[in-house]
């Protein structure tokens, strides 16, 4: 009796103290003396020694240092304050410390595409919170029960992690394995009115305190409880709910929500629809009515839209497209009451292919057209929310992780249902019922008319698409932005942050918020208003940002007016699952192709690229990393100027007619012998298209006799059309250009035992954070190495930052090229070694150059495009570089340069081979400054690329000062009539992107 008296006491000054100072599950990190505070007290209990605590508010600010510099995308300078705040936690023995730092590490590997790592983490992470509530549970007071709440919370969001992560690696069964292991219970509906009218009761709460342990015990370890694991937890939220109120309440609708969609998703993957529309029914369930407070705020109102839209997908893959269409506008109407209009593009894309879906099985061909136009007009509807939603802010970030589709859906889905209608004409074909190939005569009327809507379409999803790209990479674009409204959009970020983990994030412990739920809500809302404020301000005072960010997409007469002359067509593709479209466009006419849908044209495009590189001149990865002296760029290549086999011949000539007639012979009609500009889609940017052959050659042909599209016309690639337009704009509003001077980039120095690497500060000198630094280039590396391997199988051990081989071959071709410039009368800066280093390129001013070549590796990755860049020197870099120039980089450089040439690139072409990771890059040098850009989509022998190079320049800066496009192609033809080098694997790797002009 005397010790319940005394347990009853502490119950009644624990609730006095916890009511009274505010206090929340979770944390902002002024709460860190708090949190070092109570730290101290537990280690004490174990014989820690003070310093301890000095330790971990150390610790503590390293981490909350990591956390603003993860969340500002530099993702290298955060994982050093990671590390040491991981360091320290585990030497003062701060277990949640270790565990929150894990979660932040789990996230940083999470967003750098290093899956597996941050799945350690997360588990790590998960472990430690798990012990945590158990070992704290066994104390059977109230305190503890509260930090066992707290801890037990923390423990289903790793869990919820590690599910989503294996979820968007597309393994279902342990996606369901993580989500099966969270423990949560529904929330009850009167919990909001028990929490505000703290009833009575305490011994009882006192009581199930004491009991907490055992059924803890059945969740997290040790032996079986007899209570389930949910009742178990239904106690924590008992007491919980008394104390903390709406928080909580909030709190348990998130985490029972998030469980619930995270398994409806896995069996959705699975096919399992009925167990998926019962979870979604259980997320709509739980965030409807009974919670007045709770039901208003933010991820309530996300998840409560995307559980809508979830049972409308499930009803569209049954078939039940009257059905689907119904929850689809459930959920559009129910995304406008609750302000949430960010939301609405997913079922509004829902409601459009439902739609269609419905026309294309509807006898009545009255009310067919009528359902198409219906459909229509809701995909014009998600366009346009879209594009209302800033990317890069939070709520682009929560639609990204919600629902079953992409914003890449909604313009694939819209262009197709157009083309359709362009394709289907005034015939009585219904439209969107057939995947064969077709191609119109050059169109007009109401069919022109969807074909030009169709092509805008798509030329706003590109841009939409590099968007997303620089956001996945957390790129933080500063050239052209004025500072200060930098500074204000970078603290509107910070705080969209900090608020998102007051309400939902990883619980820290300490003192909480001292505005309510309701407060808190409001001020997202309005730093969400004013990020759109802070955007539109950027966008009128920098027109170069604005024309990446929001430029306004082209239509067909503005493409005819601003982009293509009387030599020049566009060849605009895009592929889709089950068909795909090629837009050819000219000034006097467009007409429509239906192609093969992107499977069998990939299967094409890869076909080719194995036979444009042989299997005895191909190199991987895994060469690149080769730990031998010094060899040479390229392939040494046996048998140099014996005539080709015939058999190889005729098998390239083969596979290179068959993708032509596919993507190229449907259009030929309209463009005859003009200049073709090319934008691209999936694998077709990996494929030169200049050397497709255009009919099946005589016996006997050997590689210099071929009929080349280049032979014929004169090929370039573009980002879209709309960008070649806007950087014709950026030059003529920035002036002509007074750089004649000319930089080559070359020889980096790769690896710290490199001779020329003496002075230089090693990779056993650095410090960890130097070497942290070199992150984005390990992930890079990893990546392009793993695609090549076959099966899945690991990437070579080697693939590991500082021993990429040597290119020194690159040093002679930098010397002949120089020559060249200087012959011309221009001025030639070569850099070379240590020189060739990420601080110069980003540092010096580089204003002064007219052509900037890069000698040197560069990694185009197709998996994960944020980490495609040019690979410098990786030794003696100054603080803050790491030798990797990203895309994310370049993009903040400023440029004087017409030209910028990227020699020896690397590509590595995975099961999705992504367009994002040669378009980035090149769209980087452009707003950077250079309206063209060579890229080689393969690395080739030393002899050949210097050959090719020396007679590009030759015709470049010679007295006819040719054009780049019309210089390449001048040196193209010259090899391929020389025969020694006219296979197209010395010849063909180059391409151009961007304008001819």
């Amino acid at each position: 009796m005397k010790q319940e008296l005394t347990d009853m006491r502490r119950t009644t000054r624990a609730l006095s103290c916890l009511l009274a100072a505010s206090t929340f599950l979770c944390a902002v990190p002024s709460a860190a003396p708090r949190a070092a505070a109570r730290g101290s007290a537990a280690r004490a209990s174990v014989g820690v020694p003070p310093a301890g605590v000095q330790q971990a508010g150390d610790a503590v600010g390293e981490r909350e240092q990591g956390r603003a510099l993860l969340h500002r995308g530099k993702a290298g300078e955060a994982l050093v304050h990671l590390e040491r705040a991981l360091k320290a936690f585990q030497q003062a023995g701060d277990k949640s410390g270790e565990a929150s730092t894990r979660d932040l590490m789990g996230e940083l590997y999470e967003r750098q595409g290093r899956y597996d790592i941050a799945l350690q983490n997360y588990n790590a992470a998960y472990d430690l919170y798990a012990a945590l509530a158990l070992g704290e549970s066994r104390q059977g007071q109230l305190a503890g029960a509260l930090s066992t709440q707290e801890n037990a919370y923390n423990a289903n969001l790793m869990l919820a992690k590690i599910g989503q992560m294996h979820y968007r690696r597309g393994d279902a069964d342990a996606a369901r394995s993580a989500f099966g292991r969270m423990r949560v219970t529904r929330p009850e509906t009167d919990q909001l009115k028990a929490a505000k009218n703290a009833k009575s009761g305490t011994e009882s709460k006192v009581s199930k305190a004491r009991g907490l342990g055992s059924g803890l015990r059945g969740v997290f370890g040790g032996k079986p409880s007899t209570s389930t694991p949910s009742a178990t937890v239904g106690v924590v939220s008992d007491i919980s709910s008394d104390v903390k109120g709406p928080f909580n309440a909030y709190r348990e609708t998130v985490i029972y929500t998030t469980y619930e969609l995270g398994m409806g998703r896995v069996e959705y993957l699975k096919g399992n629809l009925d167990e998926a529309k019962k979870h979604f029914q259980n997320v709509l369930d739980a965030t409807v009515g009974g919670l007045p407070l709770v039901g208003k705020l933010g991820q309530t109102r996300r998840y409560r839209t995307a559980a809508r839209t979830s049972l409308g997908d499930v009803a569209f893959r049954k078939g039940q497209y009257a059905e689907a269409a119904k929850f689809y506008d459930a959920a559009a109407k129910g995304a406008r009451e609750d302000n949430r209009l960010d939301l609405m593009w997913p079922a509004q894309r829902g409601t459009g292919k439902s739609l269609w879906s419905q026309a294309a099985s509807e006898k009545d061909q009255k009310k067919a057209a009528r359902l198409r136009e219906e459909s229509l007009t809701s995909y014009r509807q998600a366009l346009d929310t879209i594009e209302a939603v800033r990317e890069g802010s939070l709520r682009a970030d929560e639609a990204r992780t919600s629902f079953l589709a992409t914003t890449e859906d909604v313009f694939k889905e819209a262009s197709s249902a157009l083309a359709e209608m362009a394709l289907a004409g005034p015939s009585s074909a219904a439209p969107g019922t057939s995947n064969a190939p077709a191609t119109t005569p050059p169109l007009e009327g109401q069919a022109l008319a969807y074909a030009a809507e169709a092509l805008s379409v798509i030329e706003r999803g590109r841009a939409r698409s590099l968007l997303d790209m620089l956001s996945e990479s957390g790129a933080e674009i500063t050239e052209g932005v004025p500072a200060d409204l930098l500074r204000q959009k970078q603290e509107n970020q910070k705080r969209q942050q900090e608020i998102a983990a007051l309400m939902t994030g990883v619980n820290l412990g300490g003192e909480g918020p001292k505005k309510s739920l309701e407060e808190l809500q409001a001020e997202l809302d309005q730093l969400q208003n004013d990020y759109d404020s802070i955007e539109n301000q950027i966008r009128s005072a920098s027109p170069r940002y604005a024309a990446l960010t929001a430029s306004k997409p082209l239509t067909l007469e503005d493409i005819r007016q601003q982009v293509l002359d009387d030599d020049t067509a566009l060849l605009e593709y895009t592929l889709g699952d089950e068909r795909s479209y090629l837009f050819a466009v000219t000034r006097a006419g467009l007409t429509l192709s239906r192609l093969p849908g992107r499977a069998q044209i990939e299967q094409q495009a890869m076909a080719f690229r194995q036979q444009i590189i042989p299997a005895t001149l191909r190199r991987s990865l895994t060469d690149l990393v080769s730990a031998s002296a010094e060899p040479q760029r390229g392939l040494t290549l046996s048998g140099g100027g014996t005539a080709a086999d015939p058999a190889a011949v005729s098998a390239y000539a083969g596979v290179a007619n068959a993708l032509y007639k596919t993507v190229i012979e449907p259009a030929a009609p309209l463009f005859k012998n003009s200049r073709l500009l090319v934008v691209a889609d999936g694998a077709l940017n990996y494929v030169p298209f200049q050397a497709l052959v255009a009919a099946a050659p005589p016996a006997g042909a050997d590689f210099s006799t071929l009929p080349y599209l280049l032979k014929t016309n004169d090929t370039l690639f573009a980002p879209s059309a709309s960008v070649v337009a806007a950087i014709r704009q950026q030059r003529a509003s920035s002036g002509d250009s007074n750089a004649g001077g000319m930089l080559i980039v070359a020889d980096p120095v790769f690896n710290a035992s490199d001779a020329r690497a003496r002075g230089a500060k090693t990779v056993a000198q650095q410090t960890d954070g130097e070497a942290a630094r070199g992150l984005s280039f390990d992930s890079a590396l990893a990546d392009v190495s793993d695609s090549e391997k076959p099966n899945g199988a690991p990437a070579a051990t080697g693939a590991q930052r500082g021993v990429l081989v040597r290119l020194a071959g690159t040093r002679t071709e930098a010397q002949q090229i120089a020559k060249f410039a200087t012959a011309a009368g221009r001025k030639a800066d070569v850099w070379l070694d240590l020189d060739a280093s990420e601080s110069n390129v980003e540092d010096r001013d580089l204003r002064q150059y007219h052509v900037l070549h890069f000698a040197t590796h560069g990694l185009l990755n197709t998996q994960r495009p944020q980490f495609t860049g040019v690979v410098l020197s990786l030794v003696g870099n100054r603080e803050g570089t790491d030798g990797f120039l990203r895309t994310d980089e370049v993009f903040n450089l400023r440029l004087g340069s017409p030209l910028v040439m990227l020699s020896a690139c690397e590509t590595g072409l995975g099961r999705e081979a992504r367009g994002e990771g040669v378009i980035g890059l090149t769209r980087a040098f452009m707003y950077a400054g250079a309206p063209t850009v060579g890229v080689s989509l393969w690395s080739v022998a030393d002899k050949s690329t210097a050959d090719l190079m020396a007679d590009f320049y030759k015709n470049l800066l010679g007295g006819a000062g040719a054009q780049p496009s019309a210089a390449l192609r001048t040196a193209r033809l010259d090899m391929i009539a020389g025969k020694r080098y006219s296979a197209p694997f010395y010849w063909a790797p180059f391409v151009l992107v961007g304008d001819w002009r």
